[in-house]
């Protein structure tokens, strides 16, 4: 099993979204995810100081007109041994994982901008339910599930904002928990 730690979690789930193209100066994951059709064209694992509008829209298709980022939080995490002795024994640690999701739109219809929300959102937990692992093999997170327990997945959509231009804000969080098992 493979040893992990906050930062390994966390980096994990920001490449398992935002795919392995990893842009220094953003720092983040651009242009490359598996949700770039749902809109997804950014994922950070930390929370910046600043943000560009290129976050909402790299890699979109010209004319597509709205886009979004996220940024991965771990709030809080579990540890509990399952065997002992601690030298060779097991541990799982739990995390409780928030995907922030924030999308801008230049439409003529606010409803359009939020049906685009609604499938971005059907989409992170498509995705989630695919591998819930979160890609363990791949981006060697350590996952081993991700969403499936009494916590399940959940999404909370917070209403929408009215933004210069005609531009309209909207903000999305999806909830889990992801185990980790590792040798301690």
């Amino acid at each position: 099993m493979p040893v992990t730690s906050r930062k390994v979690v966390r980096t994990g789930i920001a490449q398992f979204f935002g795919g392995t193209t990893y842009d220094k100066a953003a720092r983040a994951y651009r242009g490359s995810g598996p949700l770039l059709s749902y809109g997804l064209s950014s994922v950070r694992a930390y929370q910046p100081k600043r943000l560009s509008d290129v976050d909402y829209v790299k890699g979109q298709a010209a004319g597509r007109g709205m886009g979004a980022y996220m940024i991965v939080e771990l709030g809080s995490d579990v540890e509990t041994r399952r065997t002992v002795p601690a030298v060779t024994g097991r541990k799982r640690v739990t995390y409780s994982a928030t995907l922030h999701v924030y999308h801008l739109a230049h439409q003529p219809h606010a409803e359009d901008a939020e049906a685009d929300v609604d499938e971005l959102l059907d989409g992170i937990k498509d995705l989630i339910h695919e591998d819930p692992t979160l890609g363990a093999n791949t981006f060697l997170t350590g996952v081993y599930q991700a969403g499936e327990n009494n916590y399940g997945i959940r999404t909370r959509i917070y209403p929408s904002t009215l933004l210069k231009d005609e531009i309209l804000a909207s903000y999305a969080t999806v909830q889990f928990e992801a185990e980790v098992e590792i040798i301690a």
